[in-house]
């Protein structure tokens, strides 16, 4: 006797008792028996083989965001594996260029929505139990505790394949949990950043500077990391030294994408504050340092230390414009003449949604069926500090 549940299969071991085999824990299904990942072999009746086959294999993602909302659907309309469901979602997002998954819940329903060029779009919605199920499923990926839906939490999904792990963040809210999750899409170099080719040139030779500091400056969400990570990237490739990157949080994992760049994540509770880290970062003999994103008083003074002694600092920063970038720093209590004496340049940019220009209409690979992508929209300001 057997019988498929939400969770797995449960045999029946004897008079007394029965077994459940979590789906999770299926590698295969092979000549009428699913092997598990303890490498042991469990015989499945042949009447749920089926069930069994179909719920340790979920749909892959196509790119096509009517197509696979549909497969996804059907595939958590049933027994489902909820690590590989997980993993589908995410598949799914990441085929259609989101930048981030949410899934809010609507009373007798949960929605799953994307970001995509700057907007949300629906993708597709769950009755309230499944979607409950769903976010579960999403917790106990990221780390988090999936038995409390009354704490905000926060963790990591590991992703196959893909350096960079998904962050999700869980909120209750009046009428069930809330969730997103942030995407982070593959490295990208200089050129493939979309930059105006003259200037990019600008900005390659201000990266040249032995020492001094260059700002990323821009909105949030206007792809500041992903630029920093472009510009490591690139002073990766043409010199050889020691580089490292203080980031809050670590969005991709540069040293696994064959890139030697050591980043170190900052974790306030444990003392690892972004001062701290800077100080600790100024023993530490490096040539190039990346600060994710400058925000205090503290931090902005021990940057320019760093670029006033020697080093090459890139660094994030909020603003509207780069003379906003500029005065900003003034208004952290920044040194007028050591800033004048050490700032080499200043990259504003941000992300500006237009036709995309190779649509195909529903179908289309380059904008998921929306008509329009994002493109970066970037002035550079180039300063005469560093040697």
């Amino acid at each position: 006797m057997s019988a498929l549940t939400h969770e797995g299969l449960r045999l029946r071991t004897g008079w007394l008792g029965s077994e459940l085999v979590p789906y999770d824990e299926m590698c295969a299904l092979e000549d009428g028996a699913v092997l598990l990942a303890s490498g042991r072999r469990v015989r499945v009746p042949e009447a749920e083989r089926a069930a069994v086959l179909r719920a340790i294999t979920p749909p892959q993602a196509t790119g096509v965001l009517a197509d696979d909302a549909d497969a996804l659907l059907a595939y958590l309309d049933g027994p489902w594996s909820p690590r590989r469901a997980v993993a589908s979602l995410l598949d799914v997002a990441t085929a259609a260029g989101a930048s981030d998954l949410h899934l809010v819940a609507e009373g007798e329903r949960v929605v799953l929505q994307l970001r995509l060029a700057g907007a949300l779009r629906e993708l597709c919605a769950l009755p309230s139990e499944r979607g409950a199920r769903l976010v579960a499923a999403m917790k106990h990926r990221a780390g988090c505790m999936p038995y409390r839906s009354d704490l905000a939490q926060e963790g990591r999904i590991p992703r196959e394949g893909i350096t960079a792990d998904a962050r999700a963040a869980f909120l209750p809210t009046a009428i069930g949990e809330r969730a997103v999750v942030r995407l982070f899409g593959r490295l990208v170099g200089l050129v493939e950043l979309g930059l105006e080719g003259s200037l990019r040139a600008r900005l390659e030779d201000a990266l040249a500077a032995r020492a001094g500091l260059v700002l990323v400056a821009g909105p949030s969400g206007g792809g500041k990391t992903t630029t920093l990570y472009a510009a490591l990237a690139h002073l990766a490739q043409q010199r050889g030294d020691a580089h490292l990157s203080l980031e809050d949080p670590v969005e991709q994992r540069l040293r696994l994408a064959g890139i030697p760049v050591d980043q170190v994540e900052l974790d306030a509770a444990r003392g690892l504050t972004a001062e701290a880290a800077l100080i600790a970062a100024l023993r530490q003999d490096v040539d190039v340092l990346a600060v994710g994103e400058i925000r205090s008083a503290p931090e902005a003074a021990l940057a320019l230390e760093a670029a006033h002694t020697g080093r090459l600092v890139l660094a994030g920063l909020h603003a509207g414009s780069t003379d906003e970038a500029v005065q900003r720093l003034l208004d952290l209590g920044a040194d007028p003449g050591v800033l004048k004496a050490t700032l080499v340049a200043v990259l504003h940019q941000r992300l500006e949604p237009r036709p995309c220009p190779a649509c195909e209409g529903e179908g289309c690979a380059a904008c998921a069926g929306l008509g329009r992508v994002r493109v970066p929209i970037a002035t550079l300001r180039v300063e005469g500090g560093g040697p």
